[in-house]
């Protein structure tokens, strides 16, 4: 991490949760913001949402995707984080995102709350939740609908576990 410690990770992944991948989304238009292996497109106000979100206090944003760095700055606006952290993926035991996690939260003992939007959650989430949970991490855990990525319900339940306010 970067700069003054904080308390409240919000991590996420990118196709499937910012890139729905049918192109549709619940938030309205979609806009292409570059190319990586196909034509990426976002929705604004969603990534607009994600920003204001990451610029709260006390909240470190950071990437846990298959995207390299550099793919992900090369995306134009509105894509939200081009400086945002990377959580490297890691070889270990089992899915490779949650060997990363881990070892990442390893390196971060400040961290006590943790938001993670991950397509690649849908049926895992309540196992992570209640292991993150054992090691004293208040987390909560969002598993998109590929095809439409994040809902504008996702955003008002990750907004108001971040700052308690609807």
């Amino acid at each position: 991490m970067y700069g003054p410690p904080v308390s409240i990770a919000l991590v996420l992944d990118v196709d499937g949760v910012v890139c729905p991948t049918s192109g549709l989304s619940p938030f309205g238009e979609v806009v292409e913001v570059g190319v990586a292996l196909r034509p990426v497109q976002v929705p604004p106000l969603l990534c607009a949402a994600l920003a204001d979100l990451a610029a709260l206090p006390d909240v470190a944003p950071a990437w846990l995707t298959s995207w390299l760095p550099q793919t992900r700055r090369a995306m134009r606006p509105p894509f939200p984080g081009p400086e945002w952290e990377q959580i490297e993926l890691e070889p270990g035991e089992g899915w490779p995102k949650w060997s990363a996690l881990n070892a990442w939260l390893a390196r971060n003992p400040e961290i006590t709350r943790l938001a993670w939007i991950d397509d690649d959650l849908a049926g895992r989430a309540p196992v992570h939740a209640e292991e993150l949970g054992r090691r004293g991490l208040d987390a909560l855990l969002l598993a998109p609908t590929t095809d439409y990525g994040m809902t504008p319900s996702d955003i008002s339940r990750l907004k108001h576990w971040l700052t308690g306010h609807p």
